[in-house]
């Protein structure tokens, strides 16, 4: 495997073990904040999927956002630390009903 390969796949794996706590809405927050966009930006996205399907999502998009050097793991950790998250059901309150 090549420097930059395994590099990567380190960065996955701390990745992983940074959300490893976090439920698919606290994922969809950090997503956003890393993005620069409103915190419930993704939550909208993923609302309709599997707290599984979500979470998947987010951490691909989070290792593309790091393999394209939009941030670093540590600047997530920071995020993590500093910003405000909504727990999942005021996220979800926030975002209005769900459509039946």
């Amino acid at each position: 495997m090549s420097s930059t390969g395994q590099d990567q796949s380190i960065a996955n794996i701390s990745l992983a073990q940074l959300a490893q706590p976090l439920d698919a809405m606290h994922i969809a927050q950090l997503t956003s904040f890393a993005y620069g966009l409103p915190p419930l930006y993704f939550c909208r996205e993923y609302l309709a999927q599997d707290e599984k399907t979500a979470i998947g999502h987010c951490l691909q998009r989070l290792a593309n956002g790091m393999s394209n050097q939009e941030f670093t793991l540590e600047q997530l950790t920071v995020l993590l630390a500093e910003r405000d998250y909504y727990d999942d059901d005021e996220a979800r309150l926030r975002l209005g009903p769900e459509l039946a």
